[in-house]
């Protein structure tokens, strides 16, 4: 079982990896009025921890009720 969760593991490193470099493009971000420079996968990744941070105190929640 170890060895089938290595293999996942490393197909999912992979896939990552090729994401990033395919979107490596600099955007224009503006937000509450801010305008800057960013690349895409900065921004995905801030969103997906932020989505994953909610994700994780709206489920911690529900198991202390």
């Amino acid at each position: 079982m170890k060895q089938a969760r290595h293999w996942i593991a490393i197909a999912l490193l992979i896939l990552v990896v090729v994401f990033a470099i395919q979107n490596m493009a600099a955007i224009s971000v503006n937000f509450l009025g801010f305008e800057f420079a960013t690349s895409r996968i900065v921004l995905m990744v801030i969103c997906v921890l932020i989505g994953f941070g909610l994700g994780k105190t709206i489920h911690f929640r529900r198991l202390g009720k």
